[in-house]
């Protein structure tokens, strides 16, 4: 995306890409819409508790405050050589946050990785280590805290237990696949050069094997542990917000359905959807509380009034950062968007 060495090579955007989300969206929108009683979703937003509401944006501000920290860590693994600040990779955070709630395809990714190599100056390969290992790492963290959550499930459904299992067992060959391409990376190249038409190369191989080569930071036992720890920290973090908004509507909760109802809807992110998981995140979190008998009303309350909060408060935040640092707000999410449909937009 953001540096090239040489001519940019010819790319083609998919456009139809970034309407791809539409169909499941409206189908599951429709689906809740059977459901539930709007009125009565209305009356129970209106009646939520506004302390436990501003307890959950406290939480939620700190998450903001604390992913920084763990960018950072990872950055010093995966490029040493440029000293990233606590306001670059705090910018990098909240604008790829607020993208990925306005634009499809995940482009908030694509978001992060401008403001670390355009404006912390940070290698292309150092920057998307670093975001994929970000990912990794939540993606580790929320089937732990799913894992520790469903032994905690009244009643552990069979389904839930099967469907844990199942995420258990990708992460696991996910895991094994990635560590021999890391261990094997030219056989890993040359299998990528053989399946990847040819005009793909000159963009794709060398960026991969950055990759590859920055992933790698994940054997050094001191950034496992560091990874590790933090995410502990973030995660924690998330599940008590999720608590104090469920506490909003449902007084009657604990930590461990906070935990339980971010771990559902962090596997459905996994899920192509709309700007923010519209639709998917507030049916995750419905069916999520489900099993801890929270009436569908008050679940779809809940997961409305979290996303309006997330999504109102982190495009403020984000908006302020671009406005403090003089960047172009517009700019970045054109860029992103662009590079997330395939474009390469080389600096």
């Amino acid at each position: 995306m953001p540096q090239s060495t040489g001519p940019a090579p010819h790319t083609t955007r998919h456009h139809w890409l970034r309407w791809a989300w539409i169909p499941l969206t409206l189908v599951v929108i429709a689906a809740l819409a059977q459901i539930v009683d709007v009125d009565l979703v209305w009356h129970e937003l209106r009646a939520a508790d506004p302390w436990r509401v501003a307890g959950m944006l406290a939480t939620w501000l700190l998450w903001l405050a604390l992913r920084p920290v763990r960018m950072r860590m990872l950055l010093r693994a995966t490029a040493p050589e440029v000293a990233v600040g606590y306001n670059d990779a705090f910018g990098a955070h909240a604008l790829g946050n607020a993208l990925n709630g306005l634009l499809p395809m995940r482009a908030g990714e694509f978001g992060m990785l401008w403001v670390l190599n355009r404006r912390a100056h940070v290698p292309v390969a150092g920057a998307l280590s670093a975001v994929v290992l970000d990912r990794l790492c939540d993606l580790a963290a929320a089937v732990c805290l799913l894992g520790l959550a469903t032994l905690a499930l009244p009643n552990r459904p069979q389904v839930v237990t099967d469907g844990l299992m199942a995420v258990v067992v990708a992460l696991a060959v996910g895991t094994l696949i990635l560590a021999l391409a890391i261990r094997l990376r030219r056989a890993a190249l040359a299998l990528a050069g053989r399946v990847l038409p040819a005009r793909w190369h000159p963009a794709v191989l060398p960026r991969l094997e950055g990759l590859l080569v920055g992933l790698s930071v994940l054997a050094r036992p001191a950034v496992l542990a560091r990874a590790a720890v933090l995410s502990a920290a973030i995660w924690t973090v998330t599940a008590t917000s999720f608590t104090l908004g469920i506490g909003a509507v449902w007084p009657d909760v604990g930590l461990m359905t906070g935990a339980f109802t971010v771990g559902v809807t962090a596997m459905a992110f996994l899920v192509p959807a709309a700007p923010g998981g519209v639709g998917i995140f507030h049916a995750a979190i419905v069916f999520a509380l489900s099993f801890f008998s929270v009436p569908a009303e008050k679940a779809l309350a809940f997961a409305l009034l979290t996303h309006a909060l997330t999504l109102v408060t982190g495009l403020t935040v984000a908006g302020l950062w671009t406005l403090l640092n003089g960047l172009d707000a517009r700019r970045i999410a054109r860029d992103s968007l662009a590079a997330a449909e395939g474009e390469d937009t080389p600096a």
